[in-house]
């Protein structure tokens, strides 16, 4: 159905378009809840589960150990890695938390607003320390090699990049809201 500009802003109109905010933002607050529980099993499977050979493949390392490594390098090396996933998982838990204040019609709330923002620094950090926690991540696997074998692997790739501009996005968008909070906060002292 397509809005014309005399129902757009009739009260049964904007009662749809709520209806539609509050259910695609329970939506959402679900699916950054068990995204990020999905992201932290799959995290602890993967250090326990995946072949060293794949390990090293994925850290970018060409020679990986005819043994497997141990369970405290894949320990630490799962400590590093969570350190950007961690970055994510806790702004995807303030996304919910801005999700659930949409649902709940506290869609210019400051509350809402600040949890929109730190979604968006958490999606930045995460990218930024993405490549930070991969280099960390090659020189614990390659430690116990032999002399010649120990490697800094640094990588930047496409997704690095787009997380930023997403989160520049996100964070742009929530300082307009803020502002229209403003405006809309003034507007009332004068009536």
């Amino acid at each position: 159905m397509t809005q014309t500009a005399e129902t757009f802003g009739t009260t049964a109109a904007r009662h749809r378009r709520s209806n539609r905010i509050r259910r695609m933002s329970q939506l959402m607050a679900a699916g950054c809840l068990v995204t990020s529980g999905l992201l932290a099993a799959a995290m602890v499977l993967y250090w326990a589960l995946t072949p060293t050979p794949t390990l090293f493949s994925h850290a970018g390392l060409p020679n990986a150990p005819v043994t497997e490594i141990d369970s405290s390098t894949r320990a630490v090396a799962f400590g590093i890695a969570m350190v950007p996933l961690g970055t994510l998982i806790w702004g995807l838990l303030s996304g919910r938390r801005c999700f659930d204040a949409f649902a709940a019609g506290r869609i210019f709330s400051r509350d809402s607003i600040r949890q929109l923002k730190t979604f968006a620094i958490a999606v930045a950090a995460s990218a930024l320390l993405k490549p930070l926690a991969g280099a960390a991540l090659s020189v614990v696997l390659s430690f116990r090699q032999p002399a010649g074998a120990k490697t800094l692997a640094l990588s930047v790739g496409s997704d690095t990049l787009i997380a930023l501009i997403f989160a520049g996005t996100v964070a742009v968008i929530a300082w307009v809201m803020t502002e229209a909070l403003e405006i809309a906060d003034e507007n009332k002292q004068f009536v």
